[in-house]
């Protein structure tokens, strides 16, 4: 089990991407020692570039001080040395200005490094003359053998400070042993070179090569130190740059719009939740006056208290309600920088806050009305029962009975009227049990054929066999027989009536779906969205609650209607129930 968990979470730090994981990174890092490739190209070439205008300068120095001081002194060899001097400087002018479209297209780091060690060859071999044409081994310009070693340490590191050590000192010994007359010289030292005796050549190289392990040490020391801060300076970098995308990629994905601003109203950051919620550019909008994007904020967040509510356009431009609460921005000291503005869009708050207050009204509504409707029904009763005791009298003829007819069936109208209101008010709780839906669709399609109203129409069916589901048959037959009498009402001067039912997939779920169909008079657009709302009705005579009762009960049972119409072509009223 342990071990299976170990495995488990070694995968996920390999898999595990993300800024937030710096630990593992930087004890890779640390492991390694070593910068990425791409900043460590970057660091030598930047290196090498400053080295060539050193080096530029410095032979544009010597040529220039040499060629000042050059006036007729009488003194033939140091005319010859100042000659040599101004000659070697311009000469090697040429190799240092090709440096630079060189190291700015090579891409390579070894290709880099290898121009690193032709460059400290170039400078030996630079020294090496220097200090041949001014004395030998006990010339002014040993230094440079010094210099050489430092840039070597500072490009290459503990391996750049050993082979510059090493190229010196071969140089020293080699312009000793000229000194010394042990090897030929090159025609344009020859005459510039001074003798020395063996003691003198021998102390002065002694003392240069102490002069330069000791230098080497140094600069290697300090080169490692240099590299180490290098190292430890881009790793800060890196991680500011993950926490400042680390900062960026949450703004960006919480659902919440944040905007930050400094205390003179300038904006510093918009998120995009907050993009979309207030209509405004995220990135247009930085540094830009807060109140001049969003004047409609400028009076609640002057008086501002507690969060406060503001209607705002957004950028598809619907129009929204937004919740805005105000923080301070406050730096690391604790110090007040700018504000934070919390920005949530409460508009599905505020309709479902107005669907609450309209659900109470409607309940309020429905249990005076059941009060209503039961006090009313007894003496209904009663007045409907004597109306009907006069009608049978054998003495009512005329206008007197037809009166009485009148009463009758107003009285049974507005006792179906009751009904209605009470069952959407107070809805029975039916048998809920396994039934056929096919088998009930066939027996709501025969009662509506033997309807004498429907006697014009052409009633067909179109039903799937053997569909069943859980369900109320009794309230269920009731809902298909209320939208096949609103159908049949709708024509009145003939057409057809189909009733279709299919089993459908969707979303993963199984569904009964039952279409009734007509080509009668339809429903107009604006009434579409209203027809299912209680109390609403188009007919000269209806109770407006036919169609909210089937609404009603279908959402009991998990189910929905919905209804399409082009008038006079087709009306289409859809039920979809789980099955």
């Amino acid at each position: 089990m342990d071990d299976g968990a170990t495995d488990t979470g070694a995968s996920a730090q390999v898999r595990d991407l993300t800024p937030a994981r710096w630990p593992l990174r930087d004890e890779l890092r640390e492991r390694s020692e070593e910068p990425s490739t791409s900043w460590a190209v970057a660091t030598l070439r930047r290196k090498l570039l400053w080295l060539s205008w050193l080096r530029i300068v410095s032979l544009l120095v010597l040529v220039t001080a040499t060629a000042i001081f050059s006036g007729s002194t009488g003194l033939s060899l140091i005319e010859m040395v100042r000659d040599t001097l101004m000659w070697v400087g311009m000469a090697w002018l040429v190799p240092a200005a090709l440096y630079f479209p060189v190291l700015l297209t090579v891409k390579g780091r070894r290709s880099l490094q290898a121009i690193a060690f032709l460059q400290m060859a170039q400078d030996a071999l630079l020294s090496a003359v220097l200090v041949t044409s001014t004395g030998g081994t006990g010339s002014a310009f040993t230094f440079f053998f010094s210099l050489n070693i430092v840039v070597g340490g500072i490009i290459l590191g503990r391996p750049g400070t050993i082979l510059t050590i090493l190229g010196s000192l071969s140089m020293m010994t080699l312009i000793a042993l000229m000194e010394l007359g042990q090897i030929g010289l090159p025609w344009f030292l020859s005459e510039v070179i001074a003798r020395g005796s063996l003691n003198a050549v021998l102390y002065s190289v002694g003392l240069n090569a102490v002069a330069f392990i000791s230098i080497g040490i140094l600069s290697s020391y300090l080169s490692e130190q240099l590299r180490r801060s290098d190292l430890q300076r881009e790793r800060y970098r890196s991680t500011l740059e993950d926490l400042r995308q680390l900062h960026e990629s949450i703004l960006t994905s919480v659902n919440t719009g944040i905007v930050t601003c400094r205390l003179d109203d300038r904006i510093l950051h918009v998120n995009r939740a907050a993009e979309e919620m207030l209509g405004i550019d995220m990135n247009r909008s930085k540094g830009r006056d807060l109140f001049e994007l969003m004047p409609d904020l400028r009076e609640p967040m002057a008086n501002y208290r507690e969060p406060f509510e503001v209607w705002r356009a957004g950028v598809s431009g619907e129009q929204r309600w937004l919740k805005v609460s105000v923080t301070p921005l406050v730096s690391r000291i604790g110090e007040m920088m700018g504000r934070i503005l919390d920005v949530s869009d409460v508009t599905t708050v505020k309709v479902l806050e107005a669907r609450m207050k309209a659900d109470e009204q409607l309940a309020t509504i429905g249990k005076l009305s059941a009060v209503v409707a039961h006090e009313i029904r007894n003496p209904l009763a009663a007045i409907s029962a004597s109306a009907q005791l006069l009608s049978m009298a054998s003495g009512m003829v005329g206008d007197d009975r037809r009166a009485l007819d009148i009463v009758v069936r107003e009285a049974d109208r507005l006792n179906e009227w009751i009904t209605e209101l009470l069952d959407y008010a107070r809805p029975r709780k039916g048998e809920v049990m396994v039934m056929n839906l096919s088998e009930l669709l066939e027996q709501v399609v025969q009662v509506v054929r033997g309807d004498p109203a429907a006697s014009r129409l052409e009633v067909a069916s179109d039903i799937e066999a053997g569909l069943a589901l859980t369900g109320d048959p009794q309230r269920l037959q009731g809902v298909f027989l209320n939208l096949c009498k609103n159908s049949i009402e709708a024509m009145s001067d003939g057409g057809q009536l189909v009733v279709r039912l299919r089993a459908e997939t969707d979303g993963g779920r199984r569904w009964g779906v039952v279409r009734i169909i007509d080509n009668g008079c339809g429903i107009p657009q604006e009434d579409l969205e209203r027809i299912f709302d209680a109390f609403y009705t188009t007919k000269p005579r209806g109770t407006g609650l036919g169609l909210a009762t089937v609404t009603q009960l279908l959402e009991e049972m998990g189910g929905r209607v919905s209804v399409s119409s082009v008038p006079y072509v087709r009306t289409e009223f859809e039920i979809r129930l789980p099955a």
